[in-house]
């Protein structure tokens, strides 16, 4: 989603800013200036002033300049692309409640905050409050503030795949093979790729001598996204792709051989098998429907918004400040 509205990349700027306040030593500077200053004078409903450095007051409109300097392109663009879908919200009479937003945009929270948590070696979000309350920063008045600057986009986000969904039709042929993906059988492997079939051999040679799989998938592997993973990659049906066919046969911890596609030569080990899940296809139908329609959707929906912003009549004008 984050291709069209940049709601998850806007959100890291709460996982950002936390970072720097756990890394920061002392109390945050935030919470040192609403204890001297009066959190009422710096955000009084009236007032204009943003910020006030060394006695100096740094106003709304200073602040507005600056944001159009830097970004005013890029926002004119978030601004377009927004108004096109409300304007095809309005026409399709498509709406969203206050209460699809805030669950969404908990879910949103509630993961950046387990993320950080993770990165700073907590158990749980009650250690993390306790550090943050340490500093004096409170971190339920933080993701209140997060959620208020993220919720229009949330609700365009929302919107957008409404409109995508009334364009989605969902086979039976969509049901089966949702149903074996979220039922069937799946093996979970780990892989190595690598360039050239004499690197695959020298790679396979490693690991029959010992080495350590995981190891050599982090450092060797030029497939990044599964190599930062230690290798891991999403799991597959033995019928499935390339790989299913090649492995199903495998047992758990063993490796294949060397195996070719369009990416590369790949070399797998097992990490676990699932059994197939005794659910019945009729009792799992209406599951199903969901995450066909919420796949579908995502497929969709940039490709979606490109068209529309094609065919909209949009003149844009130089940005000033």
């Amino acid at each position: 989603m984050s291709i069209i509205f940049p709601i998850c990349k806007t959100s890291r700027f709460l996982l950002i800013t936390l970072a720097l306040i756990c890394l920061s030593p002392g109390r945050s500077p935030l919470a040192q200036e609403q204890q001297e200053v009066g959190v009422e004078k710096l955000l009084g409903p009236e007032s204009q002033i943003v910020a006030v450095v060394n006695g100096e007051n740094l106003n709304r409109e200073q602040l507005s300049d600056l944001l159009i300097e830097s970004f005013g392109d890029q926002g004119l663009d978030v601004l377009i692309r927004r108004t096109v879908i409300y304007q095809h919200a309005n026409k399709l009479g498509i709406t969203v409640n206050p209460e699809e937003v805030n669950e969404r945009l908990k879910g949103l929270l509630d993961r950046e905050i387990s993320t950080l948590v993770k990165a700073r070696g907590l158990e749980n979000e009650n250690q993390l409050k306790e550090e943050l309350n340490a500093m004096g920063v409170n971190l339920d008045q933080l993701k209140e503030t997060m959620s208020a600057r993220l919720k229009r986009g949330m609700e365009v986000e929302l919107l957008a795949e409404k409109i995508v969904e009334t364009t989605v039709n969902v086979t039976e042929e969509d049901l089966k093979q949702a149903y074996e993906q979220e039922y069937g059988e799946k093996i979970e492997a780990s892989q190595i790729v690598v360039g050239t079939r004499k690197e695959a051999e020298d790679m396979l040679g490693k690991l029959q001598s010992g080495a350590d799989f995981e190891t050599l998938a982090r450092n060797e592997s030029i497939e990044r996204l599964s190599a930062a993973a230690g290798g891991r990659m999403k799991p597959f049906g033995p019928a499935e792709g390339i790989f299913g066919p090649e492995v199903a046969h495998l047992e758990v911890g063993q490796i294949s051989g060397i195996i070719k596609s369009e990416d590369g030569y790949h070399i797998l080990k097992i990490e676990s098998k699932r059994e197939k899940n005794p659910k019945d296809f009729k009792e799992a139908v209406p599951e199903l429907q969901k995450i066909v329609i919420r796949q579908k959707v995502k497929k969709r929906l940039g490709p979606w918004l490109a068209s529309v912003l094609e065919q909209a009549d949009v003149k844009k004008y130089p940005v000033t400040y």
